[in-house]
């Protein structure tokens, strides 16, 4: 299967619906999972007024995309539709032309086009909408969600981290990964942010 554009925005519609406000949605979530963990893209800040520019990164680290690609491929262990996934893609990406007349699922201050796909094309998110799009830079997904909902993954383009909503066993297994940075979260209290 490969991912696909879409048009119907009815799957994601769920989204549009919160009642969070919308930079805690679009940065931490929806609010609405049992359990909850964050995957630190780059190191939490370590002091006050610190600049993401000024964070520790291993040589050889993980892309932002790969380390999510990581905790994708976990979740799919703990949902039934791991063959109907969705993907919300900020609309800001230079790929996207301001013209493009694809529907847009509209949250204040974001906007955001709906894809569709198996998990496992995530693994090759670069390639798939590289392919997809006719771009060399792809666009990051903002939140990706099985059919189920089962859990979702929400990663802005303003936070150095990806929050990862769902059941206590999915965030149990992806607080154990290795290959990547993942700590316990609670969506009640702000984490750290850079400056």
């Amino acid at each position: 299967m490969s991912i696909t554009r879409m048009e119907d925005l009815s799957p994601a519609q769920w989204i549009a619906d919160r009642t969070e406000a919308w930079d805690r949605l679009v940065s931490r979530g929806p609010f609405c999972f049992d359990w909850y963990a964050r995957l630190r893209l780059i190191p939490d800040p370590i002091v006050n007024g610190q600049r993401e520019s000024e964070a520790s990164v291993s040589p050889g680290a993980l892309s932002d995309d790969e380390q999510i690609g990581v905790v994708l491929s976990e979740l799919a262990r703990f949902t039934g539709t791991p063959g109907d996934c969705y993907f919300l893609v900020w609309e800001g990406w230079p790929c996207f032309r301001a013209d493009d007349p694809t529907p847009r699922l509209v949250i204040p201050n974001r906007n955001y086009f709906l894809f569709h796909g198996a998990l496992a094309d995530a693994e090759s998110w670069d390639g798939r909408m590289e392919e997809l799009l006719g771009t060399v830079e792809a666009p990051a997904p903002a939140f990706v969600w099985p059919a189920d909902r089962a859990w979702c993954v929400t990663c802005d383009i303003d936070s150095h981290f990806a929050s990862i909503g769902g059941s206590a066993d999915a965030i149990d297994a992806v607080l154990a990964l290795s290959d990547v940075d993942v700590v316990g979260d609670d969506p009640s209290v702000e984490p750290p942010r850079y400056h």
